[in-house]
């Protein structure tokens, strides 16, 4: 077995309204309760840095798995959004929807359109967020070619 760590710390002084800080080894934001949730919004927060690992981790396997596949001269411009719900007196991550754009040289076109479903499939099993999450997130994958 094969073991990574990824180390963070956080720093919070005061209650619910005040603003923390994130840092990590290249990362380093303030941290706050969005203002739609009723906080003062500064710096991220916690749901969006979860689609945001969800997105970047999906888009990196993605890029991966069609690299591997013979894909190479590609782009892929990325949206997510992340939907929560408030359900039995408490907040959580519903589902996750990638967004990928897939921009391909012409001559490709038409055979990542036949492998597409499957290479999706792929990189979403090869994302460690995905797996992470899988069971309570759903995550959808909404692809276009370009």
């Amino acid at each position: 077995m094969v073991q990574h760590e990824f180390k963070v710390q956080t720093k919070w002084y005061g209650g619910r309204d005040t603003v923390g800080n994130l840092q990590g080894d290249i990362l380093s934001e303030q941290i706050s309760i969005p203002s739609g949730l009723g906080g003062n919004g500064a710096g991220t927060n916690p749901d969006e840095l979860l689609v945001s690992a969800a997105s970047s981790c999906y888009i990196i396997s993605l890029a991966a798995v069609l690299e591997r596949a013979g894909f190479t001269d590609i782009s892929i411009d990325q949206s997510s959004i992340g939907v929560a719900i408030f359900e039995n007196a408490k907040f959580r991550m519903d589902n996750i929807i990638h967004y990928p754009e897939i921009d391909v040289t012409h001559s490709q076109k038409s055979s990542l359109l036949k492998k597409l479903p499957k290479l999706l499939n792929v990189a979403d099993n090869n994302c460690m967020i995905s797996n992470s999450i899988r069971g309570n997130v759903v995550v959808k994958i909404e692809p276009k070619i370009k």
